[in-house]
């Protein structure tokens, strides 16, 4: 099973063009939608540096990072 946290990407729309930061067994990936079809659930880390960071957690058998749709990216989480 993989790890798997969402949260906003608060660089959007200014530095970045994604929205949404989804971090999987500790890897970010930067996404524009997101689809959950697991059980989630809310959560909370301290980050050094950064401060407290708020998500969506969840647990996945697979996540699909989705480059079909031109200039947006979708991670479907199952």
């Amino acid at each position: 099973m993989k790890n798997v946290d969402i949260r906003f990407n608060t660089n959007f729309p200014t530095k970045s063009k994604f929205e949404w930061r989804v971090i999987i067994d500790g890897v970010e990936t930067l996404v524009n939608n997101v689809r959950i079809d697991t059980p989630s659930y809310t959560s909370s880390t301290f980050i050094e540096g950064a401060g407290m960071k708020w998500h969506i957690s969840t647990k996945a058998n697979e996540v699909i990072i989705d480059h079909a749709l031109t200039n947006n990216k979708i991670a479907i989480i199952k």
